[in-house]
């Protein structure tokens, strides 16, 4: 049997008592599991069994590419290859968003968190989405109990802020800032605060 290097990922254990986490975890998890493309990470096992819960999933080397652009700066990151490192976060969102069951209806995968932080950019040249669902499970672009919307408010949808569903529209919206900044060479200023 060949041997793979791979990282795991486990759920905090404060969190992990929280029953409602769990099952969102355990659903997501599931999907993750389901995801095979070349643009997203690969998730090869599922731990859930309380009160330990693990994502196994493929080691990358590499960074971010929110990593890149701020150790090379961001304007002077070449167009074309922003371009096309965007070009394969959209081709593993369009895999996604696409995916069906097995009896051929459709799953509804919405990443929730598409920024700059989880796109990785491999050593190797590959480019993948990381935290496929498990973002929206942790809340990252979500309306807690008191209404606050938590997350990376620059790439949030206006829907969302809204307080309606994530949808398909928030995750291309969310690229759509991300081609905005490669375009512009800069950062989008939004007022990032709540308000």
């Amino acid at each position: 049997a060949a041997k793979k290097l791979v990282v795991i990922k486990q759920v905090r254990r404060e969190i992990a008592g929280d029953p409602h986490f769990v099952q969102m975890f355990v659903d997501e998890a599931r999907i993750a599991l389901r995801l095979s493309h070349p643009n997203v990470v690969h998730t090869y096992e599922v731990l859930d069994e309380a009160p330990d819960y693990f994502l196994v999933m493929e080691f990358l080397d590499g960074q971010s590419l929110l990593d890149v652009l701020r150790r090379v700066e961001r304007a002077h990151v070449p167009l074309h290859e922003h371009l096309w490192i965007l070009t394969q976060l959209l081709a593993g969102l369009h895999y996604a968003h696409t995916l069906c069951d097995f009896d051929g209806s459709p799953l509804g995968i919405v990443h929730c968190d598409v920024t700059p932080s989880n796109v990785f950019v491999c050593r190797s040249g590959e480019v993948k989405l990381l935290d496929f669902g498990i973002a929206k499970v942790a809340g990252a672009i979500a309306a807690d109990n008191d209404g606050v919307l938590k997350g990376k408010v620059g790439y949030v949808a206006p829907e969302l802020c809204l307080g309606r569903p994530a949808s398909v529209a928030s995750d291309i919206y969310a690229a759509g800032v991300m081609l905005w900044e490669a375009m512009a060479r800069r950062r989008r200023i939004s007022g990032e605060n709540q308000a």
